[in-house]
Formats: structure tokens, C-alpha cells, sequence
């Protein structure tokens, strides 16, 4: 059973509120006074947890960085906590844009599986040189390369979100990291950071399924091309299916990495690039098992080592 982020947040707004504030003339009411903007940093941290707590991630990221960057050693731990929630459910969200991973594995697989029964059936009917069997051949295949192609752009879509999730999540994890690095006594956030860092693990993994999918679609569907660039050679041009010289450009075009990505310097190639962070999750993640826990990072957790600097 999968373990969840603990949810607590860090520290709730009235606990960063003294109580012997004093209020303005105006006798401001505390809803009033939430609906103002804010000005000093623990009122950026309170406006963030609020709208953490309301779900609105990309408001509660902008109020919280700006609590942070403020360098008020009693905000850092707690917004920097706050942040690594607010990121990881960005990422979440993110994964909801695309398609599920296994969904899309599994189209992929069924379209290239009949990608390759469509490639057989070709071959039988070129040896048999009948004109009616090449001709059912090409229209076959023809249908089958438009579902290697739809099932690759839908595996694409989710690698996207995946993409954008994996980004989200591993700065969420570098999140509850600082905030371990800041104050070690937090329990909370160094448990959330191993909990992250084994969802970007299973992350990464589902990644690399996904690219595997995508080099599969477009070698098969790179091979029917072929093939039925030689039925039309050998079927005569009377017996031709109406609309057979539209295909001519897909024939033509190989799939591989879709328009504006560049292959990275590989034999297999890559569907998409890698940072080095990246590409150490690559390496490491699928080391884990149920039970080990990742690296919580370098040095001693006690204390920051340079409080001057910033921290995210």
C-alpha cells in the first residue's frame, strides 16, 4: 500500500499571527485583513498557507517564494515545507493533463501488434504477385500506420505531462530537503521527501516504458511505410484504391522524434532530453525497492551551510 505526503502543513496562519497585534484605527475585521495584500513576509507566508489550504497552487507558489526570499530565518523552514506540498500537488496536477501511462502502453502495444500482422499480411502478398490480395494488403496497411500514429501521439501526450511532473516533484523534493537541512528536527518533511523521491523513482520508470513505446510505434510504422511503397510499385496504377497518392508524403517521412526535438547522442536515440539531475534518476531509481529509502543529500542536516545564501 502506498504511503501518502503528510498532509499537516507547516504552520497554520494564526500561529505566525502574535496575538497582541495591535489592529489599525479602522477596527479591521480578520476577513478584512486576509483580503488585504500583503506587505510584510510572515503575512506573504499566511496569505500562501491560506490559499495552499484552498487549492490554489500557483498563487500559494508565488506568496510562499515570496515569503522565502525575504531571508527570514523564522519563515524559511515553513515556507520551504509548504512549497515542497505545493509542488508536488502541481505535479499531480500535471499528470492529470495527459493520458494515463498505462492506458497509452497499452494502446501502443496493440497498434504495433497489428502493425506487424499488417507487415506479414504484405509480405504474403507480394510473394503471391496477386493484384487483389496486394491491393487488400495496401488498404490494410494503410488503416494500421493511422493507428501506429494515433497510438504514438497519445503515448506522447503523456509523456509530456510526465515530463512536467517529474519537474514539479523534484522541486518539491528539494523543498522538504532544505527544510531538513534548516531545522534536522523535521520529521514531517524528511519522511515527505523520501515519500517524493520514491514517486519520481516510479516516475522515471513509467517514463522509460513510454519512450520504449514511442521507438516501437515509429519503427513499426517506419516499416509498413516501406512495405507499402512496394505495393504500389507492383500494383498497377488502374487497380490503385482511390486516395493512395496522398500517402505518398507519410511514406515518404519517417517517425521519429516529433517536430523541434533533437536526438540526443545515442544508438537507441531519445524521445526527449534530460537534465543531469534527470539523468541520475535514470540511473538510480530503479535500484529501489519497498523498503530502502533514497539519500536525504550530502553533509550534515543540522545546519545550513551558508545561511546567507538562498536555500531553494
Amino acid at each position: 500500500m502506498k504511503r501518502a505526503l503528510t498532509v499537516k502543513l507547516a504552520l497554520t496562519a494564526a500561529m505566525l499571527c502574535p496575538a497582541s497585534t495591535a489592529l489599525p484605527a479602522t477596527n479591521m475585521t480578520v476577513a478584512a485583513r486576509e483580503l488585504a495584500p500583503p506587505a510584510a513576509p510572515r503575512e506573504f507566508f499566511n496569505a500562501g498557507t491560506r490559499e495552499l489550504r484552498a487549492g490554489k497552487l500557483r498563487e500559494a507558489e508565488a506568496l510562499l517564494e515570496s515569503a522565502l526570499s525575504s531571508q527570514n530565518e523564522r519563515l524559511q523552514t515553513p515556507a520551504l515545507y509548504n512549497l515542497g506540498h505545493v509542488r508536488f500537488s502541481q505535479g499531480v496536477e500535471e499528470l492529470k493533463k495527459g493520458p494515463s501511462a498505462q492506458a497509452s502502453a497499452a494502446m501502443s502495444r496493440m497498434a504495433q501488434e497489428q502493425g506487424e500482422a499488417a507487415l506479414r499480411a504484405a509480405d504474403e502478398a507480394l510473394e503471391s504477385n496477386e493484384v487483389q490480395k496486394m491491393v487488400a494488403a495496401y488498404l490494410h496497411g494503410r488503416g494500421k500506420r493511422k493507428e501506429l500514429k494515433a497510438a504514438r501521439e497519445a503515448v506522447l501526450q503523456a509523456l509530456q505531462a510526465h515530463r512536467a511532473t517529474l519537474a514539479k516533484w523534484e522541486r518539491s523534493s528539494g523543498d522538504f530537503k532544505s527544510a531538513v537541512e534548516l531545522d534536522s528536527a523535521q520529521p514531517d518533511a524528511r519522511l515527505n521527501a523520501d515519500i517524493v523521491d520514491r514517486r519520481i523513482a516510479q516516475l522515471v520508470d513509467s517514463l522509460r516504458q513510454l519512450q520504449q513505446n514511442v521507438r516501437m510505434c515509429a519503427c513499426t510504422c517506419d516499416k509498413l511505410n516501406e512495405k507499402l511503397k512496394q505495393l504500389k510499385g507492383r500494383i498497377p496504377a488502374s487497380e490503385m484504391p482511390p486516395g493512395a497518392g496522398q500517402d505518398d508524403e507519410d511514406e515518404d517521412s519517417p517517425m521519429g522524434l516529433p517536430p523541434g526535438q533533437k536526438e540526443a547522442a545515442s544508438k537507441e536515440g531519445q524521445e526527449m532530453l534530460l537534465s543531469p539531475e534527470q539523468a541520475g534518476w535514470l540511473l538510480e531509481g530503479f535500484k529501489l525497492d519497498n523498503e530502502r529509502r533514497l539519500p536525504m543529500g550530502q553533509g550534515s542536516p543540522a545546519e545550513p551551510k551558508d545561511r546567507s545564501r538562498k536555500t531553494w
